[in-house]
């Protein structure tokens, strides 16, 4: 798991974004509502701005822990308590609760860490933790369930989007070369609901991230559909829908108005023509490699006679740069050694010792590294960076 894994990629207007979404926002605040009593112990994992913490003051929750990595973020957090009633029961935290030992457990977790799928910079992994370790026996964690789904797509503009600017750009350059990259690699469609018409089939389940229960981070599973609507195929649309408990929850399906969340799209490596009738088979798959998530999409396509008509074996990691070297420092046998970015950081980290100030390590760090820093401000700035990150 990556360590900075409950860091969002987050800019304050995303946070006011999300705070508008009101087909997103209003379910969890419903089910958070429903969920507080007066006693209640609440945490609110990714808390951002606050909203979710504030809320639940409001609801009536006796305490509420908002943990934020963001410190940026935190900090407006705090700003805006200034003006909420009930922000004193509130416990700012920053950091990630996956490396924190809370006071007490909490009767209510709730903690929206998506992306475009479930499978975003640890949010699985996070609930996980905090259901195991942070929440009461019977608490309620919010969301209680992820249902993913996926279906064949006539998707002409999402390849195109993908596709045009290496194959037909402005400036006659062929570009083409990076295509096999490019398909397989999964987007966020465009904001534009899909028309009916455009899903080639029916959706069928892809499998559901259970926080109530679920020890896996990781999902793969086999998915057949059978062509209802003859057309070119462009790949497979996926999305998944939140369930809150108690009948509150929302729907990202593709003919729906977008959420904040955004769906995928999962190209085929080139487009086929299907027709009514037709079997589309694609084995679809989240795994963990290296903190981060790998997405494979095997599709096997054939007339409704049993003939073939496609066969495609789809995967990010055809889609990454890593060289044959990078891979051998994943191995379990590989016997690493310090870089100098490493030494830097190690050098940096010793010397903050709560006795020197920034231009002593920075100093330090150009006495150690004459041919890394050509100006006393380089060095001087990169001990800054080091100090927000450790210090």
């Amino acid at each position: 798991m990556s360590d900075d894994h409950q860091f969002r990629d987050y800019s304050v207007t995303a946070y006011g974004r999300m705070i508008e979404d009101q087909r997103r926002t209003g379910p969890f605040v419903d089910a958070l509502r429903q969920a507080v009593r007066p006693g209640s112990v609440v945490l609110d994992i990714g808390t951002g701005t606050g909203i979710f913490a504030f809320l639940a003051c409001r609801f009536g929750a006796e305490r509420v822990y908002a943990v934020e990595a963001d410190a940026a973020a935190l900090d407006m957090a705090k700003r805006c308590a200034a003006s909420v009633p009930g922000s004193e029961r509130i416990t700012w935290l920053q950091g990630l609760t996956t490396r924190m030992d809370l006071p007490e457990r909490a009767d209510i977790v709730v903690g929206d860490l998506h992306g475009t799928l479930p499978f975003f910079k640890g949010n699985i992994e996070s609930l996980m933790d905090a259901r195991k370790r942070h929440l009461k026996p019977g608490g309620r964690m919010l969301p209680s369930r992820d249902h993913l789904f996926a279906v064949p797509a006539h998707a002409p503009h999402e390849y195109a989007h993908i596709e045009a600017p290496w194959q037909r750009n402005a400036y006659d350059v062929d570009l083409s070369a990076a295509v096999p990259m490019l398909v397989n690699t999964w987007s966020r469609a465009r904001a534009e609901p899909a028309r009916p018409e455009d899903l080639l089939a029916a959706p069928q389940p892809w499998g559901v991230v259970d926080y109530t229960s679920t020890d896996s981070a990781e999902l793969d599973a086999t998915l057949d559909w059978t062509i209802e609507r003859g057309g070119l195929m462009h790949g497979l649309y996926a999305w998944f829908d939140g369930d809150l408990g108690e009948g509150f929850g929302y729907s990202n399906a593709p003919t729906l108005p977008e959420l904040v969340y955004g769906r995928a799209f999962f190209p085929l490596e080139r487009p086929v023509a299907v027709q009514p009738g037709d079997h589309v088979h694609t084995r679809l798959a989240a795994r963990l490699f290296k903190g981060s998530h790998l997405f494979r999409w095997d599709t096997r396509i054939s007339a409704a006679d049993g003939s073939l008509r496609a066969r495609y074996a789809q995967s990010t990691f055809k889609a990454q740069s890593t060289s044959i070297s990078e891979l051998r420092k994943a191995g379990a046998d590989y016997v690493p050694a310090l870089n100098e970015d490493g030494q830097v950081v190690a050098a940096a980290q010793a010397a903050m010792d709560g006795g020197r100030n920034l231009q002593a390590i920075a100093d330090a760090l150009t006495a150690r590294f004459p041919d890394r820093y050509r100006t006393p401000t380089q060095a001087l700035d990169e001990a800054a960076k080091l100090s927000q990150k450790y210090g």
